[in-house]
């Protein structure tokens, strides 16, 4: 995985303004380790205490059900929240455990005040540089897949690195497909706009994409892939 550009401890003011300001009902992802794999759950923000913690909704589904045992205080856990209101897909994550749980007024889960904070918002990328695993669909009868890497992506497309596909491309609609572990694969229609020879692998393609799906698709698979990215780059030992 390629390094990506995000803001690591200290905290600089202007993030820690940022964070602090995040509205109550921001969507949240956890993640627990556990001998086998990461349990991943879905949360609400209830509320930040500047320097003294965070508070968020407990579930009720079946994967808070499973999880049930490790929902403890000083448990371990990484915490993603991700921005909806923020036109520019921004997420903010950080490693840390459960202080408290709470019954009286409501569910809550109350966590530890971060000590560092990572950020990743395409406000600062025109082209986000990373490097996942996907693959590219003809949306044909005779569907064809093609396996590649997403190298870059922005609020509109990305570059897609595979060997040269062996299609006319003119006009055709591709289905863009990231794996997700745990979930079913991201997708989303896509164009091809351009293509140039990959400067370090001569023998491979850059594919410039162009997203074609109304806004709120576009927010959401890239909301998405960003929570993917940071899921990556910060795995939570198992």
């Amino acid at each position: 995985m390629e390094e990506i550009d995000i803001d690591v401890d200290p905290i600089a003011p202007e993030l820690l303004k940022q964070f602090n300001a995040l509205p109550c009902q921001t969507e949240v992802h956890l993640q627990i380790p556990t001998p086998t794999k990461p349990l991943r759950l879905r949360s609400r923000l209830i509320g930040i205490e500047p320097g003294m913690c965070v508070i968020l909704s407990r579930g009720i589904d079946q994967n808070w059900e499973a999880a049930r045992d490790l929902i403890r205080e000083g448990q371990s856990i990484v915490v993603r929240i991700v921005n909806e209101g923020d036109p520019n897909a921004t997420i903010f994550a950080y490693r840390g455990s459960i202080s408290k749980l709470m019954s009286s007024v409501g569910r809550w889960v109350v966590l530890d005040y971060p000590r560092n904070v990572q950020k990743i918002s395409l406000r600062q990328h025109s082209r986000l540089p990373i490097s996942l695993p996907c693959k590219l669909n003809t949306s044909a009868d005779s569907q064809e897949s093609f396996d590649g890497l997403l190298k870059d992506l922005s609020l509109n497309g990305g570059g897609f690195v595979s060997r040269p596909i062996p299609l006319p491309l003119t006009k055709k609609a591709f289905t863009l497909e990231l794996a997700v572990e745990g979930q079913e694969p991201l997708a989303i229609t896509a164009n091809i706009c351009n293509q140039h020879l990959e400067q370090r692998s001569p023998e491979k393609v850059h594919y410039g994409l162009s997203f074609d799906e109304d806004e709120q698709t576009k927010q959401q698979f890239i909301e998405s892939a960003l929570l993917e990215i940071i899921q990556r780059e910060n795995k939570t030992p198992g």
